[in-house]
């Protein structure tokens, strides 16, 4: 299950997982590391690096190269083979949806892109009695919204670019909507550098969110998962700790739908 709150996920071994990262590392160029050069990727000790990789080496996942660089070997190929094909978005988002739906008792929305909007495919209601309400199947353009925004901000550049120059001819849903070429290209650096997309009364008068983008195996946004509630309770605290929970929770259905990026956060 994905890590939620400030506390270490249930059942989950640390120092498996950070093998696992390690391990993981490997499928990205340059495919060959040292201990060091694999710390600096990763932005771990060069000790724990170490120690990662000698596992690794003893259980047969690794091997070493003439000038000392660790390297796969045929052992992941097994893996490879036994893998059970791709799921869905929805498949591989639902258990996480509930997970963070149970932690947050906010709203947790599913948007998939569709040419150049978002649609909702799954939702989870919030758990408290004044909540937000999300209709399955609804729409909406790419510039306003978490989702929408956190999927817009990750698009390739010619596809962003084009939702960026006609922006003053979307809807404005409230007087918060962004409007302007240059505020919309503000608002989308900012949510590359912090990683997830803030909705500030640009839908709802009376609702704030978060969202983060969910990629394929080859490595495109293909949607977002986001969690908001009333304005009342989503004060600037409040949104920077669910940003943080969704921002991992994206990245682990992403890992499930293939997608081997960069770590996403320094390893305990």
């Amino acid at each position: 299950m994905p890590q939620t709150t400030s506390e270490a996920p249930r059942y989950v071994i640390q120092s498996a997982a950070s093998t696992l990262e390690v391990l993981l590392a490997f499928g990205r160029p340059p495919h060959r590391f040292t201990p060091s050069e694999l710390a600096q990727e990763l932005g771990i000790e060069r000790n724990q690096a170490f120690r990662c990789l000698r596992t690794l080496f003893h259980v047969g996942f690794l091997h070493t190269d003439e000038d000392d660089r660790y390297y796969l070997t045929a052992l992941v190929e097994q893996l490879a083979g036994a893998a059970q094909p791709q799921p869905s978005l929805v498949a591989a988002a639902k258990s996480f949806m509930d997970e963070v739906s149970q932690t947050t008792e906010e709203t947790v929305n599913l948007f998939v892109l569709e040419g150049d909007e978002a649609t909702c495919v799954d939702h989870r209601d919030g758990l408290r009695p004044v909540r937000l309400v999300t209709e399955l199947g609804r729409r909406a353009p790419l510039h306003a919204g978490a989702c929408p925004k956190a999927i817009l901000a990750f698009l390739p550049p010619e596809r962003q670019q084009a939702v960026v120059e006609r922006v003053g001819s979307l809807p404005q849903l409230t007087p918060h909507t962004l409007n302007s070429s240059e505020a919309l290209q503000r608002e989308l650096q900012a949510i590359r550098t912090r990683g997830y997309a803030i909705s500030d009364l640009d839908v709802d008068l009376e609702a704030r969110g978060v969202g983060a983008p969910i990629f394929t195996a080859d490595g495109n946004v293909v949607g977002a998962i986001s969690v908001g509630g009333p304005a009342s309770r989503m004060t600037p605290g409040r949104i920077a700790e669910l940003g943080e929970v969704i921002v991992g929770v994206a990245r682990l259905i992403s890992r499930h739908l293939g997608y081997n990026g960069a770590a996403f956060s320094p390893l305990p």
